[in-house]
């Protein structure tokens, strides 16, 4: 698994972290939009993908969209919204119980982090695709330093994804990975849940073990 950018360059390399970290908040947060179907099936992510070891197989890119779209509208809510799927909330991954402890530490990280929730989310604020969406936010932020405020602001920001991850999507993000491959039977959902499940075992290992992989 490779992340289409050289780590030599760390600004690159935050941008292009930021990147798969936005595709996978797009994949969970909610329903797909014929916009973002289209986004999938543009040349520049389907690239990105495949060099991520990600591939949705060639229905997914000749389904007629509107089609394709109604099918992944159905297979979403059976797998995140209606009873006897897969719950996309950290408190209720980890506690059993919506809004628990882990919701109200996300909302500080969010807060210190200057982090405001889409306007048109009416989730759960520690929704895997807001946390997903969060860690995102934070690697930008880390690739602007770089840019324009140096290595000291830039190690401020990879803090910050640091304790995020070691607090909370490393402790419950491959496990609604592994359960989302399990019931889907979508190549869409079953593809971007083994790159969650991948992703951010990658990222535990640099950021929070400090192994270089």
């Amino acid at each position: 698994m490779t992340i289409v950018a050289q780590k030599k360059d760390k600004s690159d390399y935050a941008r292009a972290r930021s990147n798969v970290y936005k595709l996978l908040s797009i994949a969970f947060i909610k329903e797909l939009s014929p916009e973002s179907i289209e986004m999938f099936r543009g040349n520049s992510i389907k690239e990105t993908l495949k060099d991520l070891g990600t591939a949705f197989g060639e229905v997914f890119y000749n389904r007629e969209p509107t089609q394709l779209c109604e099918e992944l509208a159905e297979e979403y809510a059976a797998l995140f919204i209606l009873p006897g799927g897969v719950n996309p909330t950290e408190s209720v991954t980890r506690a059993g119980l919506y809004m628990q402890i882990y919701a109200d530490q996300a909302v500080k990280f969010y807060k210190q982090c200057g982090f405001i929730l889409p306007d048109d989310f009416r989730g759960f604020p520690d929704h895997i695709g807001i946390e997903l969406e969060f860690i995102s936010h934070l690697s930008q932020k880390e690739a602007s330093a770089y840019q324009n405020s140096g290595d000291d602001e830039a190690k401020r920001w990879i803090e910050f994804q640091k304790r995020f991850l070691e607090n909370h999507l490393s402790k419950w993000a491959q496990e609604f990975a592994k359960k989302v491959a399990t019931y889907s039977d979508k190549p869409f959902y079953q593809e971007m849940a083994k790159l969650l499940h991948e992703f951010i075992s990658l990222e535990t290992n640099e950021l929070v073990e400090g192994i270089n992989t």
